[in-house]
């Protein structure tokens, strides 16, 4: 019954401390991501691209390739989509983002490409993008 105990407490600090890393390493990250589209990105320029009034092509194909550059994974990236919402991007522009980034940042697809070949890696980034229009 010891083992067991020493078990669970062995496994709870594992997960303790994956969360102390992952919320250090990519969450705090997002959130000040969010805070700077928040605070450095005119109105403007968000509306321009990605709101109400931009032409539908434009704003969902800015939106579905933005997320390339980015490297965040689907827990990250909300924060960053609550960012351009708030800035005044429109539902589906950001629905778009909001799927599409965590599948098309470029060290996924890279990564894709190294392990699965050139092919399913070019598919990937072409499903990413197709997808979540």
């Amino acid at each position: 019954m010891l083992d067991l105990w020493h078990l669970l407490d062995v496994g709870a600090s594992a997960i303790s401390n994956y969360l102390s890393l992952h919320v250090i390493a990519c969450l705090v990250p997002a959130f000040f991501l969010a805070g700077a589209i928040a605070s450095l990105f005119s109105k403007e320029s968000v509306m321009r691209y990605l709101g109400a009034g931009a032409p539908r092509r434009l704003s969902y194909s800015v939106a579905a390739v933005s997320g390339c550059v980015l490297s965040v994974c689907s827990c990250t990236v909300l924060p960053i989509v609550g960012g351009i919402m708030r800035r005044g991007a429109g539902i589906g522009p950001a629905s778009t983002f909001l799927f599409s980034a965590p599948a098309i940042n470029i060290l996924a697809v890279l990564y894709t490409a190294q392990n699965l070949g050139l092919e399913l890696g070019a598919a990937r980034a072409v499903a990413a993008v197709s997808l979540s229009v």
